[in-house]
């Protein structure tokens, strides 16, 4: 009669364990399901900061030419302005 109580004992300890394990499990996977969620905005937002930046670059660089443009002419003026005056 001991050994049937042994191993009853010995099941429902290995039950238990299976359940807790089991819980577990399904917690990991919960949590990895949310991190990869996470990964996946966060990539996007990458991406969509990506395209702004690319973007404001392209503005900066057409500001950049255009100040240097108006900056050239501004000194060609000045020159001639220059030469008129000493003339």
């Amino acid at each position: 009669m001991d050994v049937v109580r042994e191993i009853e004992e010995y099941v429902e300890k290995l039950v238990e364990k299976y359940s807790s394990l089991k819980e577990e499990n399904e917690q990991l996977w919960k949590e990895l399901e949310d991190q990869r969620k996470t990964i996946e905005r966060l990539e996007k937002e990458k991406r969509e900061l990506e395209v702004l930046l690319e973007e404001q670059q392209k503005s900066l660089n057409k500001l950049v030419s255009r100040l240097q443009k108006l900056l050239s002419s501004t000194s060609d003026q000045g020159m001639i302005w220059d030469a008129e005056d000493k003339g």
